[in-house]
């Protein structure tokens, strides 16, 4: 368990670097910042759906951040597991809310991937495709409900970066980076490049457990908080 723990602190953080990377054509266009996200119209999402870079542009980034769901699950375990002999409320609760959550996140994430349907419809059909598109992406009823809950997978996260900080079984700096990445995913949601920045302060925080755990190391021990 220590391994997959291990190798899951590692990877979840990873693949979301990969899913939010591959949104960007260049460097210069991945230094564009932006704080507030604007909506790309359904029109021009429907037009690069049916045409040849619906894979690079939308089904292989939603395809990436799908298959973190089960990784999230086991890092979030991994970071629980440690923290549960010195805090285990934190544990408790950070584990048990991004548990719940990643049922609502892989939801949101097959919903957008059955979008990529639109692509294999007639081009003759762009003005049904457009309002077939608009309909399923409003955000009302299930799909607002899914995505809001959804969050709850990352709030779990933050209360498990919380317990780590408060318990000193790794050094500040480690929960510090992985509250701050986690936070930067939430409030900057669909923006790719601080997202990406995000996920990268999550790994440089998770590093140093996953190294011990890798090692089957235990955590309470007086030499690890350096």
């Amino acid at each position: 368990m220590h391994v997959l723990g291990g190798i899951s602190l590692i990877l979840f953080p990873l693949l979301l670097m990969v899913a939010f990377a591959m949104h960007f054509q260049s460097i210069s266009e991945f230094l564009v910042f932006e704080f507030k996200y604007e909506q790309v119209p359904v029109a021009g999402t429907v037009t690069m759906l049916m045409g040849p870079d619906a894979m690079r542009n939308f089904t292989g980034p939603h395809l990436t951040a799908y298959f973190s769901v089960p990784l999230m699950i086991f890092a979030a375990i991994a970071l629980g597991s440690v923290l549960f002999r010195e805090k285990p409320w934190f544990s408790f609760i950070g584990a048990s809310l991004t548990l719940v959550g990643s049922v609502f996140m892989a939801g949101v994430f097959a919903a957008w991937l059955s979008f990529s349907a639109i692509g294999n419809m007639p081009a003759d059909q762009v003005e049904g495709a457009v309002s077939a598109l608009e309909a399923l992406t409003e955000m009302q009823g299930p799909l607002a409900i899914t995505t809001y809950l959804s969050v709850l997978s990352l709030l779990g996260f933050l209360v498990l970066a919380a317990g780590l900080f408060k318990s000193q079984i790794v050094p500040k700096w480690s929960p510090s980076l992985i509250f701050v990445g986690t936070l930067m995913i939430i409030i900057f949601m669909d923006l790719d490049n601080l997202m990406f920045i995000g996920a990268l302060l999550m790994l440089l925080g998770m590093l140093p457990i996953s190294l011990k755990l890798l090692r089957s190391e235990a955590l309470s021990d007086p030499g690890i908080v350096d």
